[in-house]
């Protein structure tokens, strides 16, 4: 990551310039109308005075002229036109001709045609033009007109103009005195900019970025496996509270951590106890599977001799069961030991649940349970071992039939699972509406010579795992007290890569 990309991406660097921005913003608006304001007070205050300049001039002319002292308005005009700001003071016929004017130069002369114009448009108030001279300027076109007291020398029409006065002031040093306020409102924003700049900078570095650092360099102290790590509290009550949190947080991680290693530590000891017994088991099995056999047989040999109402044949009788489930004990413990890799060929699913489902069927119409289907059309051969899925099924539907002594349903459908998933499965659903299993239990049913029940060694659930270990697939039962069992099974749609 380069370093503008890593600027950019700052926490500091978006708060500081968001702010910049706003302020930004929020001063440019305020200085435009804040100098728009300061120039319409400073053309208004032009604008009165020129006002009053030009009422003095005009009644300073019609005195002089009233007396008969014309020369005296040359020399009024001459005294006014020289005063400062003021750029041009004149007096015009209606035709434009120019009649006394401070400018000695221009008398005779016409006017422009813009002021001749302003005078027929009867624009007889003040202008402010920017446009038509080399320098922006207020000027005033007042008509001069014919008062009694003007009656001796100009007649006695009130409506006639004698002449037409005109008063341009320079608004040169206005514009000046605005553009040095913008230099300076303009350098007095950029300061304060740069002095918040640097403010802010140091306060997010001190008040936020400071504890989010020491925070980081803790978590990656603890993503290392560092759980002693903590963070140091700080006295801002968010980053504070944060601190806490995280201290906290990572102390129970330390407790899950060395729960975890106690209890890998329990089965790695679990696992290698029962690795043990199993080789154990496993060759006892063997040893004693032979004389059982020997023992079954010189049994039935016996009972040949004794007639069939002899009561001696029952006791012999109940001898071979006993040597059956003894022989049956010994089969599930050598299965367990050594599970066989599964043989995989293409089956279809169905058939094989309704194989399953015939062996028990007997079994459950003993119990007065109701065996139900829901096998689905749609799914494609699976690639399994026929009869060790058939064993798990088997299994299952057995251990349904003894959780419902009284009677009830047990029902096994087949499905395509969520086809979102990849690779795809096949579900099996085996349910009961038995006594279902204590929730205690629940983990422990997958546990080797687990068992709730008198009779059984407990390896029939831990095979049944194995046997969908082998097969990629998957089994997991949901169960309540009193609400029924059901056990899920997963085998995939697919080849499985390889079989452990």
């Amino acid at each position: 990551m380069g370093l503008l990309q890593h600027v950019n991406r700052s926490l500091k660097f978006r708060l500081v310039l968001f702010v910049v921005l706003i302020l930004t913003l929020t001063i440019g608006v305020f200085s435009y109308y804040l100098l728009k304001i300061q120039r319409n007070q400073l053309i208004d205050v032009t604008q009165e005075k020129l006002n009053d300049v030009a009422d003095a001039i005009e009644k300073s002319i019609q005195t002089s002229m009233e007396v008969g002292r014309s020369q005296d308005v040359k020399r009024i005009i001459a005294s006014i036109g020289s005063l400062p700001d003021l750029q041009q003071v004149r007096i015009f016929s209606k035709r434009g001709v120019i009649l006394i004017s401070s400018d000695p130069e221009e008398v005779g002369a016409l006017i422009a045609r813009e002021d001749l114009a302003f005078f027929h448009r009867q624009k007889f108030s003040t202008i402010y033009d920017a446009k038509l001279l080399k320098e922006p300027v207020f000027r005033i076109i007042r008509p001069i007109m014919n008062e009694p007291r003007c009656y001796r020398c100009h007649g006695a029409n009130p409506n006639q103009i004698n002449g037409v006065l005109e008063v341009n002031v320079s608004m040169q040093k206005v514009h000046e005195r605005m553009a040095s306020v913008k230099r300076f409102m303009a350098s007095s924003t950029l300061v304060t900019l740069a002095v918040l700049m640097v403010s802010l900078l140091f306060l997010v570095s001190h008040l936020v970025n400071r504890p989010i650092q020491s925070l980081i360099t803790t978590m990656r102290k603890a993503e290392r496996g560092d759980m002693t790590a903590r963070a140091v509290p700080d006295d801002t009550l968010e980053f504070g509270e944060l601190g806490r949190n995280f201290n906290s947080m990572i102390t129970r991680l330390q407790k899950a951590q060395l729960d975890l290693e106690e209890m890998h530590a329990q089965q790695m000891e679990r696992v290698d106890r029962f690795a043990t017994i199993g080789e154990l088991a496993a060759g006892i099995a063997h040893e004693i599977k032979n004389p059982i056999a020997g023992i079954g047989g010189a049994i039935q040999i016996l009972m040949e001799d004794f007639p069939r109402n002899d009561h001696r044949r029952e006791i012999f009788e109940e001898i071979l069961k006993q040597i059956d489930r003894i022989d049956q004990d010994i089969k599930d413990l050598l299965s367990y030991a050594r599970t066989a890799k599964p043989t995989l060929e293409e089956h279809d699913i169905n058939k094989v649940i309704q194989q399953a489902l015939f062996l028990i069927r007997d079994r459950a119409a003993q119990q007065r349970v109701e065996v139900l289907t829901e096998l689905s059309s749609n799914i494609p051969p699976l690639e399994i071992d026929e009869k060790q899925i058939q064993q798990v099924l088997v299994n299952l539907g057995l251990n349904a039939i003894q959780a419902m002594p009284n009677g009830g349903a047990l029902k096994i459908s087949s499905s395509i699972d969520d086809v979102s998933q990849d690779p795809m499965f096949a579900k099996i659903l085996v349910e009961d509406t038995g006594r279902g299993i204590f929730p205690k239990n629940i983990s422990r049913i997958f546990t080797p010579f687990f068992t709730t029940r008198h009779t059984g060694t407990g390896l029939g659930l831990p095979i049944s795992q194995k046997i969908m270990n082998h097969h990629h697939g998957t089994i997991e039962v949901k169960s309540k007290p009193g609400d029924g069992t059901c056990f899920t099974l997963r085998l995939p749609l697919t080849r499985a890569r390889s079989m452990a």
